[in-house]
């Protein structure tokens, strides 16, 4: 398969430190050579901001966008 877009829900979240970054850098990769689109849900704000854009929800509703140039 060759998804153009993967839902990850908190993909991290019973990781350790390392192993977070590990699994963070592999879908960095996988975005770069093939283009996949990850949608990541986290609560670790250091992870969400390695992302290129951040929809922040608070209390069901959309509360804030961010695009971030130049992310890992």
């Amino acid at each position: 398969n060759n998804p153009r877009l993967v839902l990850a829900d908190v993909p991290t979240g019973n990781l350790d430190a390392r192993n977070a970054d590990s699994i963070f850098q592999l879908l960095g990769e996988l975005n770069a050579a093939q283009g996949t689109a990850f949608l990541v849900v986290t609560h670790d704000l250091q992870l969400a901001k390695r992302m290129g854009r951040q929809l922040e929800m608070r209390d069901g509703r959309l509360n804030a966008e961010l695009t971030l140039m130049g992310a890992e």
